[in-house]
């Protein structure tokens, strides 16, 4: 009887070809993008959240074509959080890509430390054109490595003070650490330079002036109506003054001993590149002077539709003496900070906004441009209005033209809270308040056109957008 060999069944043999075929694939895992043979000189950009394929390709000067093609990807891909992206043009840096904001005081000098890099690779990566292009609060691209996420600020130089006395005061090797900030010896540190050690925290965004451990400048970028903050630590007391394109932020003592400024810039402020310039006087007398060009950049304001309102309430003379009561309130500053925390809404619901901060907006019958100084929000949620955080009423006035029955609330260190167009009032002046304590009720009372709440917040007289206290936390 003849052997008879039995044959593979056909779908077995196509499911075992399938799979010999895939395997390579599942091994290397997904997705599979292969990359051209260039991108092993090329540096590394891993995507941050909110990141695009337009807004990386502008960031690093190339083009979506160039980036897609060197990462053997298309326009269609998914871009996720995480992925790792290979930047064309720049050949031969080392290191992964991050972005930042430029800090108060940053040199080519002090980033090239803080990044381990040559500044001529800053300068090839930013393509700046000179030192003055480093304004505070730029976007730029720097390169990172593990030797440079713990570094911090060192304490300034002193005038006379030697490299190496400073080095062994801070226990440390003055050779290592002239390596580390990249000096060819330590006779060429300079006093109100940044300089670095390694340190388990980190904070690099410093100013070195004698005798101030840290100045930072936070809520960077600066943009029209936005909130700034000046935060200062010193080994002594010291005298500061400040001033961002006309803002002058007073500075106040906090318990710890550190001294703050909180400054709001004008929702009309044209947005451009303007100084900062900060003053320091120590015990002694002794003086220092800071200047940098800092970003203010747009906050993309809208334009409401034209307004319908008494044409009395637009009228300036009118209203002179309303808007100069409610400018001397809320430039009466108190040095305590009373509120904790983000401020909460000032209704039971968060929807129901019917013009946002910094809209442009005219009414009938005038051709003058004015912007909104706040949030103005309907009733769909309620008629109650709340304390938004801890704070004292310093103003409870009834009919007022323009603002009719209007609260104010001092939180401390400058910063207001301001309800206008209320129906009645559930507090005094002089009532302490608690965050979600009822304070009034929404009313149609003033330049109104319809029901509504209209939710102020200004810092040392200047009104700032709301939706910043709403969403984060100052200081």
């Amino acid at each position: 009887m003849p052997m008879i060999s039995k044959k593979p069944n056909p779908p077995l043999r196509r499911i075992l070809l399938i799979f010999l075929l895939i395997l390579p694939i599942i091994a290397s895992g997904f997705p599979i993008f292969r990359v051209s043979a260039q991108s092993a000189r090329l540096p590394v950009y891993v995507v941050q959240s909110g990141d695009t394929l337009y807004g990386i390709a502008g960031q690093f000067f190339t083009t979506i074509d160039a980036l897609l093609a060197v990462n053997n990807r298309s326009i269609g891909d998914t871009l996720r959080p995480g992925d790792r992206l290979y930047i064309p043009g720049l050949e031969g840096l080392q290191g992964e890509l991050t972005t930042d904001y430029v800090p108060l005081g940053a040199s080519l000098r002090s980033l090239s430390r803080r990044t381990q890099s040559d500044p001529a690779s800053l300068v090839r990566l930013n393509k700046f054109t000179s030192q003055s292009e480093l304004f505070v609060g730029r976007k730029i691209a720097l390169t990172t490595s593990e030797s440079t996420r713990d570094l911090q600020t060192m304490p300034a130089l002193l005038p006379g003070q030697s490299w190496m006395e400073l080095s062994l005061l801070m226990g440390q090797n003055p050779w290592s650490l002239s390596r580390l900030n990249r000096l060819d010896s330590p006779n060429t540190a300079l006093p109100q330079d940044a300089y670095y050690t390694h340190s388990a925290q980190s904070n690099p965004n410093s100013l070195a002036i004698p005798g101030i451990t840290s100045l930072v400048i936070d809520n960077l970028p600066l943009v029209q109506g936005g909130t700034f903050v000046l935060k200062v630590h010193s080994e002594q007391p010291v005298t500061l003054s400040a001033d961002l394109a006309g803002v002058k932020p007073v500075f106040f003592t906090r318990d710890d001993g550190s001294q703050i400024a909180f400054g709001g810039i004008n929702a009309l402020q044209e947005p451009g590149a303007y100084p900062l310039t900060i003053e320091v006087t120590t015990g002694e007398g002794t003086a220092y002077r800071f200047d940098q060009w800092t970003i203010i950049g747009s906050g993309n304001f809208e334009t409401d539709e034209t307004l319908k309102v008494d044409p009395e309430t637009v009228n300036g003379e009118n209203i002179s003496s309303e808007d100069e009561l409610f400018h001397k309130i809320v430039t009466t500053l108190t040095p305590t900070q009373q509120w904790n925390g983000i401020f909460q809404y000032p209704t039971k619901g968060d929807g129901c906004v019917n013009s946002r901060f910094g809209s442009r907006r005219t009414y009938v019958g005038t051709d003058k441009v004015y912007y909104h100084t706040g949030l103005d929000i309907g009733w769909c949620f309620g008629i109650d209005v709340f304390a938004p955080a801890a704070g004292t009423v310093v103003a409870v006035l009834p009919n007022q033209i323009v603002r009719g029955n209007s609260i104010v609330i001092d939180h401390g260190l400058g910063v207001f809270s301001i309800y206008m167009h209320l129906e009645d009032f559930q507090v005094k002046e002089g009532d302490q308040v608690q965050p979600g304590q009822l304070i009034a009720h929404i009313g149609n009372t003033g330049r109104s056109s319809g029901p509504h709440l209209h939710f102020e917040i200004d810092i040392n007289g200047t009104p700032v957008n709301p939706i910043t206290w709403l969403y984060r936390e100052f200081p």
